[in-house]
């Protein structure tokens, strides 16, 4: 069962709320990526736009690989995308936000 993601108040952003979503195991970063922005935007992954058009999926990929993953690094990517701003950072997790 793969883990939901879930609503958090932040300080760190103007928007009210932000979206966590933590991916681990054979999940990529770029599949918890479209998966994240599908729920909290309600579309169908398949009818998001593509990930390339702003970022490199297989750069983010291997960054956040299982066997790549640093613990106390400070890994973080951030990129905006389908209105969104989106940090994907070591633990794993994805923040989804609202663009300001």
């Amino acid at each position: 069962m793969k883990p939901e993601p879930r609503l958090d108040a932040t300080a760190e952003s103007s928007s009210p709320t932000s979206v966590h979503h933590d991916f681990t195991g054979d999940q990529t970063a770029s599949l918890a990526v479209i998966e994240t922005v599908a729920a909290v935007s309600g579309t169908d992954p398949i009818e998001l736009p593509p990930l390339y058009d702003v970022i490199n999926p297989d750069a983010l990929n291997a960054l956040f690989e299982p066997h790549e993953r640093r613990t106390g690094s400070g890994l973080h990517v951030e990129f905006s995308y389908n209105g969104f701003d989106i940090v994907v950072r070591e633990g794993p997790e994805v923040v989804v936000r609202l663009e300001d």
